[in-house]
């Protein structure tokens, strides 16, 4: 008997170490070279919180590609490959940013290979700066940033480095793949369709296979900016050719700022449920029967 909800095979294909040992040793350092020099060179602190932001991403990016790409349907392994990433970019990062501040004032250069195969001397000049600082708030500040509030600062970066690219992976690993298929699903959205207001009766008439009533769901009449749900099907590259189809439902809360602008808030009702062939092929057939809603970014 099928579970009611898609379950990760827990399979890994050995090719994805490969791509694991590329991300490590050619997207990671490519990617903390271009964060730390930006990080070096832009003057503004409160800029570098964008950079923060942007490694983040890239990094989380890379781990989502390689669990893609290497078909990753483990979730303990999906979270090692995000961990190994972010720890090994975090690294490349301190060898970088101390590659350039040592240069910068020693008599004698320092070799990247040097830093690299003396782990245990780049912690100890790590906690020598925590003491000491390198860089300060504002230009009208003369007293270097240090101590306890250095390590906090450490800390975010430290979350944005190794916690982005675990929460990229295991959020890949997750989504539906098909193993007859031995390919991650291909994903429709459906929209717009009136709010769901009620989330428990909704999984209670997908979990009970009740798919009349969830088929009876209208879509949005309102031509205006509105509040809407919308249904993400995922299924087989030729969408009706294959025998696996998972469903999940959200809403898509309108917000309207100060300035008039239009964005949604998504919040999710159902994610990844199965529901039968002929169930699936109803859903794409909604495809261009309701009111298109203004594009606007969701958050």
């Amino acid at each position: 008997m099928h579970n009611k909800y898609y379950t990760p095979s827990g399979k890994v294909n050995s090719i994805s170490f490969l791509y694991l040992f590329l991300a490590i040793f050619i997207a990671a350092p490519l990617l903390t070279f271009i964060y730390t020099y930006a990080v070096l060179y832009i003057p503004i602190v409160y800029l570098n919180i964008l950079c923060v932001v942007g490694i983040a991403f890239g990094l989380g990016y890379v781990a989502s590609f390689v669990v893609g790409l290497g078909k990753v349907r483990n979730k303990i392994v999906a979270l090692l490959f995000g961990l190994i990433i972010g720890i090994a970019a975090l690294y490349f990062s301190w060898i970088i940013w101390l590659h350039y501040h040592l240069n910068d004032s020693a008599f004698s250069e320092i070799s990247y290979t040097e830093l690299l195969e003396a782990p245990g001397a780049v912690w100890d000049i790590i906690w020598k700066i925590n003491e000491q600082g390198t860089w300060s708030i504002g230009r009208s500040s003369r007293t270097n940033v240090s101590g306890t509030f250095l390590t906090v600062v450490w800390i975010i970066e430290l979350v944005a480095f190794i916690g982005a690219p675990i929460f990229f992976a295991y959020s890949k690993a997750v989504e539906p793949f098909l193993e007859d298929d031995n390919d991650w699903a291909d994903i429709t959205k459906i929209e717009p369709f009136e709010l769901i207001e009620d989330k428990n009766t909704l999984k209670k008439q997908l979990e009970t296979q009740n798919y009349e009533a969830f088929l009876e769901i209208g879509p949005l009449t309102n031509e205006q900016n509105s509040s809407h749900a919308i249904f993400s099907l995922y299924h087989n590259k030729k969408r009706t050719h294959g025998n696996e189809y998972y469903l999940s439902v959200s809403n898509m809360k309108e917000r309207i700022d100060k300035k008039g602008n239009v964005t949604y808030d998504e919040k999710s009702l159902i994610s990844f449920i199965r529901v039968p062939k002929e169930i699936g092929e109803k859903l794409l057939a909604k495809i261009g029967t309701s009111v298109e809603v203004p594009i606007a970014e969701s958050e």
